[in-house]
Formats: structure tokens, C-alpha cells, sequence
């Protein structure tokens, strides 16, 4: 039996647009800060990532320092960065899913005014096919839970949760979308989670799981026929 969402819901960062420039950057400025030696580079940075090594080298005592300084140092990043960049597939999938007249929205832990990130969405393309932008009013490790703000969205909607989706790339997106009752959580590995992670996390797996936006449709069409596969 097919399966049918009425509301798709995405992640911003690592999911439309790119992630890993701003993260480098963060991460660059929090080791500069704490004293690392010698400064990271963009390929080590990615060297890292790819290896599942999100702590560049810091030694366990400063890991703690660590995260809260490349938090705020990305913040201001991404409030810095005027132009969004676009992960490939992203414009071409958004546009299928407007001509197929799905209600979509992106809900996004990134701080500040929704107005301003729609700005940024309109300056590149992407305002149009969303019917809600939602934000966090603050800036803290805490407001990376987007549960609340997953249910807020299905219900400004007008969509019950069990046929809503959400579509992330990282285990965190995972946990919002099952704690608001959504129907399926969908995990794009374009982030800084590796396909090996998505797959294999101790407690939030996808239903769904991808490489990139290039195989959204697709799986929308297997689902709604019939044919799942994770």
C-alpha cells in the first residue's frame, strides 16, 4: 500500500545549502582562539570530516571550549554571509515538489528574524517554494531541537504530523522529526554526518536514507506506489 505525505519540511544548512564553508570557518577561528598549532587548513578540515574526526585534534579537556566557541563563531558566519550557497539538485527537486503542489517549509536552527533568512532564500531562488521560513528566537545549543518548531509548522499547515516529512542531514533533524509525530524523517548525507553515521546512529536513524537531493523525487514516487526501500 502507498504511502502519501501532504507537507515536506526541510532542514536549511547541510541539507540546501552548503554547511562545510561556514563550519570550516568556525572551526578555524574557535582553534586560532584556543591555540591550536598549526592552523588548520580547509583540506584538513574536510580530511576530518570525512574521516569522522569532528574535533580536529583538540585535546579532551578543551573539547567543551571547543564546541561553544565554533558555535558562535558559526553563528556569526552564517549571519555574515549574505549569499546562501545551493547544494546541487536542490532548485530542480523544490520545483517538482511545487508543481505537485505539496505545502513545504523550512524549519532551521539558525537564530534571528525569519524575515532576513527569507531575503537570503529570495536572493538565490528558493522564497518562492516555501510556504513557511522558521527560525529560533535565540541563538543556543538548546535551540538546536527543532521539535517544537516541526509541530508548530504542521499545524500552521493545517496538516496532521503523520502525513508530514522532514528531510535533514544530521541525527539531531532525526529526533525532531520523530519527537513531533511525523509520518517519516528523510536524511540527506550533503552535511557534516557521513553516510556511515546516518545509517548506523545508537538511537536516530531515518526512515529514509540519501545521498543527495537528486534521489528526493524518487523516493516520494516509491513510496506513494508502493515500493519502499530504505
Amino acid at each position: 500500500m502507498g504511502r502519501e505525505f501532504k507537507a515536506i519540511f526541510f532542514d536549511l544548512d547541510g541539507t540546501l545549502v552548503d554547511i562545510h564553508g561556514p563550519l570550516y570557518i568556525a572551526a578555524r577561528n574557535a582553534l586560532n582562539e584556543l591555540g591550536q598549532q598549526p592552523p588548520v587548513t580547509r583540506e584538513h578540515y574536510l580530511e576530518a570530516i570525512a574521516s569522522e574526526d569532528p574535533w580536529l585534534g583538540v585535546p579532551e579537556p578543551m573539547r567543551s571550549d571547543y564546541v561553544k566557541l565554533a558555535f558562535a563563531y558559526l553563528i556569526t558566519e552564517l549571519d555574515r554571509t549574505e549569499r546562501l550557497e545551493i547544494l546541487p539538485h536542490v532548485h530542480e527537486t523544490l520545483a517538482e515538489l511545487k508543481r505537485r503542489s505539496y505545502s513545504m517549509g523550512v524549519v532551521t536552527s539558525r537564530p534571528g528574524a525569519a524575515q532576513r533568512l527569507i531575503e537570503k532564500l529570495a536572493m538565490v531562488g528558493l522564497a518562492a517554494y516555501f510556504d513557511q521560513v522558521i527560525t529560533q528566537e535565540v541563538a543556543s545549543l538548546r535551540a538546536l531541537d527543532k521539535t517544537d518548531s516541526l509541530k508548530h509548522a504542521a499545524m500552521r499547515a493545517s496538516v496532521v504530523p503523520h502525513a508530514c516529512m522532514y528531510v535533514g542531514d544530521e541525527p539531531r533533524d532525526v529526533m525532531a522529526g520523530i519527537g513531533a509525530g511525523f509520518g517519516a524523517t528523510v536524511a540527506v548525507a550533503t552535511g557534516p554526518a557521513s553516510l556511515a553515521l546516518l545509517q548506523n546512529h545508537p538511537h536516530y536513524r531515518p526512515d529514509f536514507l540519501i545521498r543527495s537531493m537528486a534521489e528526493f523525487v524518487d523516493l516520494l514516487d516509491r513510496l506513494k506506489y508502493g515500493h519502499e526501500e530504505k
